[in-house]
């Protein structure tokens, strides 16, 4: 389970680093941090679990100083969201908003539409 590939993002990405990489029969880790021309960061980290065919996800969008800026993700936190399990943190860990499910390349879309304001 390699990087994924970024090529097209990279007008906005100046680094990819792979943190972390774990393949077993039933599970593929992926941890990786996404430097971006402004000078935020996003870490992503991706577990497919492969008998179930489904993939946990976290995409943090943070600034250099580590304040969050947005993190999407699919943990079974907050049952009550009309779209759990997907949803995200915005601005701060405690704002938590419904959210599509995502993916690499959907966060990447947005962060490129949104890059200026940050």
């Amino acid at each position: 389970m390699p990087l994924p590939n970024l090529s097209s993002f990279e007008n906005i990405i100046t680094e990819s680093i792979l943190i972390k990489e774990l393949i077993t029969p039933r599970v593929e880790i992926l941890k990786y941090k996404i430097e971006l021309v402004n000078g935020s960061i996003l870490y992503a980290k991706e577990v497919k679990i492969i008998p179930e065919n489904k993939i946990d996800y976290a995409y943090q969008w943070q600034q250099r100083d580590s304040k969050l800026l947005i993190r999407w993700d699919n943990a079974h936190d907050y049952p009550n969201l009309d779209t759990s399990p997907f949803h995200k943190h915005v601005g701060d860990e405690r704002n938590v908003l419904s959210s599509s499910p995502m993916t690499i390349d959907k966060v990447l879309t947005y962060i490129n539409t949104h890059l200026a304001i940050v």
